[in-house]
């Protein structure tokens, strides 16, 4: 997170991300002592982050490093985008860790990411051809990534436990299940919440927050809801 913090960073001082994938190459962002070192960051975030008509997204990284690395609106919404361009994070989040946090059992380890990837082997034959090593790395790498965004807790023995959403965050999300053609009791009811370790009245708290804030209008009476956005994306909060 502190190298994409710093990309971020130089974005939201002016540079393009054009601009900003030469400065990581030249070493004139980040101080990796490896030209390969470098380009691997710069491969991983612009597999993350830097997509076609990726506008809005990369903007509102760029704004949100102005209040920290470590700060719920950068970090949230960098875990949002990771998650939802990283399928088997998104699916084990979505699934083994939901479950987990739903039974209040917080217990997460490796053992559990390798079981799941195990369960997406049968699915995807390609998985089944990787070595050990390949698998217990990816293992490692994904509790580390959520450690880093604040969905587990612990360096040896990992927790699960409830990331801070900053509001930012939950308008993007919204926009996203508006844009894939989802309304009303779909979008409360998505599985994309469980993202964020939200029940269904959690959802609804969230974007009733989003209401008193303008953003959208959002009313729920039983099993109706009315959603409408009256702030559009791209636009300023």
């Amino acid at each position: 997170m502190d190298e994409a913090h710093a990309v971020f960073s130089a974005i939201h001082e002016g540079l393009t991300v054009g601009e900003a994938r030469i400065a990581i190459r030249d070493g004139e962002i980040l101080r990796k002592p490896s030209y390969e070192t470098r380009q691997r960051i710069l491969d991983s975030l612009t597999h993350r982050y830097f997509w076609p008509e990726g506008e809005w997204s990369i903007q509102s990284l760029a704004k949100a490093t102005e209040t920290g690395a470590r700060s719920p609106e950068f970090l949230s919404l960098a875990y949002l985008y990771y998650t939802m361009r990283d399928r088997f994070t998104f699916e084990f989040v979505a699934g083994p860790v939901w479950e987990r946090w739903r039974s209040r059992s917080t217990n997460i380890t490796q053992a559990d990411v390798l079981q799941f990837l195990e369960h997406q082997g049968a699915e995807e034959p390609q998985v089944r051809k990787w070595r050990e090593s390949t698998r217990a790395k990816l293992a490692s790498n994904t509790l580390t990534a959520l450690r880093e965004f604040g969905l587990l807790r612990g360096i040896y023995s990992k927790q699960i436990q409830k990331p801070v959403i900053a509001p930012e965050t939950t308008f993007h999300l919204l926009c996203i299940l508006l844009a894939e053609g989802q309304d009303g009791r779909s979008i409360v009811e998505a599985r994309d919440w469980r993202l964020f370790l939200w029940s269904e009245s959690e959802v609804a708290q969230a974007l009733g927050e989003l209401s008193q804030k303008r953003w959208i209008r959002f009313e729920k009476s039983g099993r109706t809801v009315i959603l409408e956005l009256l702030r559009k994306p791209g636009e300023s909060q």
